[in-house]
């Protein structure tokens, strides 16, 4: 890559971040439209210029330092063991008041594995069906580089996908059992 590829591909990382640092803005304040569209939009410019810069790897490396960029953000409340499922402004229904815990460690252990569940063990669900998938479109002959790069674009995604689906289980016993049983599950079916 030349230096204009590579000031290109420095340009797409930070306007992924930025688009990603407003689109947590609107998240956390609603009602502001403009935000929302800017987070779109910097994103937007985020995978066309690292395509320009480097293709289809461009938007696979932009996509990860995204992704990166956004565990570190939702790391830290999730260490705290503070995981409100949507902004006070959203909220429908007055929230009832809530006790305080008597154990605050507990709290911390829950959101530790909450992150371990979300995280690792949703990104190896996510390695393992994008090896499935890769096994599944790789050319008998020829360059397998297009069919690793789909794989490799497809892992960020389904990693997203996975964790999301995760936490949409309110219950932290089914949301452990569907994780181990979806690694254990994928793990299996990519090494057959």
């Amino acid at each position: 890559m030349s230096e204009f590829d590579w000031s290109l591909m420095i340009g797409a990382a930070l306007s992924g971040l930025a688009g990603l640092g407003l689109l947590y803005l609107s998240w956390k304040t609603p009602g502001r439209p403009l935000l929302l569209a800017g987070g779109w939009a910097l994103l937007t410019v985020c995978v066309v210029a690292a395509s320009f810069a480097n293709g289809d790897r461009g938007f696979a490396q932009a996509s990860v330092v995204v992704m990166a960029a956004a565990t570190a953000i939702f790391a830290i409340p999730v260490f705290r063991g503070l995981a409100p499922p949507v902004a006070e402004g959203r909220a429908r229904v007055q929230p009832a008041p809530q006790k305080p815990l008597t154990r605050p460690w507990v709290a911390g252990l829950s959101g530790i594995w909450t992150f371990l569940l979300t995280g690792p063990v949703a990104g190896g669900i996510a390695l393992f069906a994008a090896a499935i998938l890769f096994e599944r479109i790789r050319p008998a002959e020829g360059n397998p580089a297009t069919a690793g790069v789909i794989a490799i674009i497809a892992a960020v995604f389904l990693w997203a996908l996975v964790s999301v689906l995760l936490l949409i289980e309110p219950r932290p016993v089914r949301r452990t059992v569907f994780a181990l049983g979806g690694l254990v599950l994928t793990s299996l079916l990519a090494f057959l």
